[in-house]
């Protein structure tokens, strides 16, 4: 099936979803609500999807982990998914909302590029997502996404759940970000990577 090429020029149909349902086992706390420059983590997250224009949501395993916003929030399907769980969830809530994309991000991303989607729809081409290359890897938690229900039901209901793997099976487009001096896709994964980002974003 041949896909129709991804235009700079249609830089609205995109949807936004923040995924920020995680357990953070190897944080040993709620991530989301940690303080980084003034602005917990999904706020920041928050105000930067809101830079980037078109609709934003929330994907969480429960609706409790969000209780207070005035943004919707998108509940894993199945229960616990993991990530794939959040891109399911934002492909019917961008299809409701007209669009025809997804951009799919992590909470714990508080560097995040501000022309992100920019640079991803100008590599998408005929590829399902659009990934950043950074620091020498793929960075599958801040893709752009082609939405394709029909191919990620059929993925699912096949009992998988990789992220990674469906990315692979709709075909990869690779944006390369190396002319940034520090990574823009570290995320908050340990207490460690916390005190790291206060320190860096102290000399921003």
């Amino acid at each position: 099936m041949s896909r129709q090429r991804y235009s700079i020029d249609s830089m609205t149909d995109f949807a936004t979803i923040i995924a920020c349902g995680g357990r953070a086992a190897r944080f040993g706390a709620d991530k989301r609500r940690q303080v980084l420059g003034g602005q917990t983590l999904l706020q920041r997250a928050i105000a930067r999807t809101a830079a980037y224009g078109g609709p934003v949501a929330l994907a969480v395993r429960e609706r409790a982990q969000v209780p207070h916003t005035r943004l919707p929030v998108l509940v894993d399907p199945q229960g616990d998914m993991g990530p794939i769980g959040a891109l399911a969830s934002g492909f019917a809530f961008a299809r409701e909302a007209g669009c025809g994309h997804v951009l799919l991000i992590a909470c714990d991303q508080p560097f995040l590029p501000a022309d992100l989607p920019q640079r991803l729809a100008r590599s998408l081409g005929d590829a399902g997502v659009a990934l950043p290359v950074s620091a020498g890897h793929d960075q599958n938690m801040a893709g752009l996404w082609r939405c394709d229900r029909q191919e990620l039901d059929a993925y699912l209901g096949s009992g998988r759940r990789s992220l990674w793997g469906f990315a692979e099976q709709v075909g990869i487009a690779r944006a390369l970000w190396d002319d940034e001096d520090a990574d823009p896709f570290a995320d908050i994964d340990t207490p460690a990577d916390l005190i790291a980002a206060r320190t860096r974003i102290k000399g921003e």
